[in-house]
């Protein structure tokens, strides 16, 4: 994340307290499990501008939208889900 997008490392940082804290407290590592899942696919998001790209349009989508009701709401969630997706894929580029 250093090298492919230094801006959000702050907020990787911070996922990764949390995850840690929670294991601690419960004695479960599924939370960093998560983490580390969550932050791969990120990486790889962040490294591929064919990801990003998608990413970025359909978060934008997501957030023009007043509400769920919205007709464009799923298809742009769902490309929200797919780009997660192809990103969590090993070898996916």
């Amino acid at each position: 994340m250093a090298r492919v997008a230094p801006h959000r490392l702050t907020e990787m940082e911070k996922a990764q307290e949390e995850a840690f804290e929670f294991a601690a407290e419960t004695g479960k590592i599924g939370h960093i499990h998560q983490w580390v899942t969550y932050w791969a696919a990120q990486v790889e998001i962040e490294r591929r501008p064919d990801l990003l790209l998608r990413h970025d349009r359909a978060l934008e989508a997501v957030h023009r939208m007043t509400n769920r009701e919205n007709p464009a709401f799923r298809p742009a969630m769902d490309e929200l889900r797919d780009v997660d997706d192809e990103a969590a894929r090993p070898g996916s580029e």
